[in-house]
């Protein structure tokens, strides 16, 4: 009986210190950790060298701000949340840092899930915390941010984590660096939409997880845009680069847009799971074939839809270097690889895929359509060494080897171009260039590029 009455006791003074955690009145002010250093029991004190430490829990009420200052570096203790519900005005003139208190130090970093909350990030720099955001009338938008480190202590879905469906979100020119798990997720119930572009995602997933580096649910009228971005992985067996699923089944009326990515060095480059209508288009994918088990993984794409309801539309795609070029596991999705017969045709599509020494075990497998529906991937460039039909069926696998599966379409095939166009540096157009080792650029300065899978000398 004293065991239990010591329970109820130490459970008395919890609940007591949660209820002593500050929370701001909701009457529509701007609270700067400034501010809040001078109110008593916030949690914030400013330190000898003029950082902010934040040791308590603290909450900001819906209707009122919590602003970053310019300079402002902010560091949280072990298991310290803040809560926004109202708006995040994180947009400091030059910069400001929010990190931990102390090595080994584990803070459960920002909470913003009020349903009117918006949240504005800029020129700030998250080390060892993140950021889980969601509301049904919010929208974020970060712009020149660093997320790093992250413990995985605020959520298992990513250094910045979407926890409920919102739309109109935005994530550029950010830096997403040596994450424990992956850089940006959502919730499998929780779609979202978001423009993710012009970011760079670096050897994310340290704790060599399975997930992508970019993993996100997508379901709705929510359209989702990733596009020009750098994902490089660190070469773990269990981290991919970018993945896009509807695993519950949920109606998509929206659509995913996979456009001008680099896509490197992970353990597969873009799959989808489920029912998706995806748009991938203009794509690098080099090096993604760190799985360990061929039959587990390492695709340059991977469409996975036992629905049979996705739409794939690929065109314009560089695959190089994985296990596999194309995976279709299971199912009957639709997917136009390419298919050119009439150039007048909704379903039109140039082609244009290349794909070059994706393969395991001494085999090359340019397309591997282990479903059941029909492929169509004309007008693109295969791994042999002439473009002819019984050249490319050595390294297509579908109806022709097992009755049971779908047939794959796929010629014609393109005629390789060897011309070299020669254009002035000022003459460039929008859109990456690739040097002939693969690594990518926007303003070349001289010499031989692939662009849009043509040869470009730039002089």
């Amino acid at each position: 009986m004293k065991k239990i009455y010591a329970f109820l006791a130490l459970a008395a003074v919890a609940a007591g210190a949660m209820a002593d955690n500050y929370v701001s009145d909701g009457t529509g002010n701007v609270y700067t950790f400034n501010t809040l250093s001078q109110i008593e029991n916030s949690g914030v004190t400013v330190q000898e060298d003029g950082s902010y430490l934040v040791s308590a829990n603290f909450t900001i009420a819906e209707g009122d701000v919590l602003k970053i200052e310019n300079n402002d570096v902010i560091k949280m203790a072990t298991g310290v949340q803040i809560t926004v519900d109202g708006n995040a005005d994180f947009a400091p003139a030059d910069t400001a840092v929010v990190t931990r208190d102390a090595e080994g130090s584990t803070p459960k970093g920002f909470w913003m899930l009020g349903e009117n909350g918006n949240a504005e990030l800029k020129n700030v720099t998250f080390e060892y915390v993140g950021m889980v955001f969601g509301g049904l009338n919010s929208s974020l938008h970060a712009d020149n941010c660093t997320f790093t480190l992250h413990n995985g202590k605020s959520s298992s879905s990513g250094a910045l984590s979407f926890n409920a469906s919102c739309g109109g979100n935005i994530v550029e020119n950010c830096y997403f660096i040596e994450n424990s798990l992956n850089a940006i997720g959502n919730g499998a119930t929780n779609p979202v939409g978001v423009i993710i572009r012009n970011c760079l995602f670096w050897h994310n997933t340290t704790a060599n997880r399975n997930k992508p580096q970019i993993n996100l649910t997508c379901a709705g009228d929510y359209d989702v845009v990733i596009t020009d971005n750098q994902v490089i992985g660190g070469q773990f067996n269990l981290s991919g680069g970018i993945g896009v699923s509807n695993m519950m089944g949920m109606g998509h009326t929206g659509k995913v847009y996979i456009e001008n990515n680099y896509i490197a060095d992970n353990r597969y480059g873009f799959t989808s799971i489920g029912s998706v209508d995806c748009i991938i288009r203009n794509n690098k994918m080099i090096n993604n074939c760190y799985e360990a088990n061929p039959n587990n993984g390492g695709s340059c794409v991977s469409i996975y839809d036992i629905s049979s309801s996705s739409n794939i539309y690929m065109e314009g795609n560089w695959m190089e270097g994985g296990l596999w070029g194309i995976t279709v596991p299971t199912g009957a999705p639709n997917i136009n690889l390419g298919k050119i017969d009439d150039p007048q045709a909704e379903d039109y599509n140039p082609g244009n895929n290349t794909f070059v020494n994706n393969g395991n075990g001494g085999v090359l497998y340019d397309l591997f359509n282990n479903g059941t529906a029909t492929i169509w991937a004309q007008g693109n460039t295969w791994n042999v060494a002439e473009q002819t039909e019984e050249n490319i069926e050595q390294v297509i696998y579908h109806q022709v080897d097992d009755p049971s599966k779908g047939l794959v379409i796929f010629m014609p095939a393109k005629t390789p171009d060897t011309a070299v166009e020669e254009i002035n540096a000022a003459q460039q157009t929008e859109g990456l260039y690739y040097n002939l080792m693969g690594v990518p650029t926007s303003k070349p300065a001289g010499g031989i590029y692939i662009k849009d899978g043509k040869k470009i000398l730039v002089k």
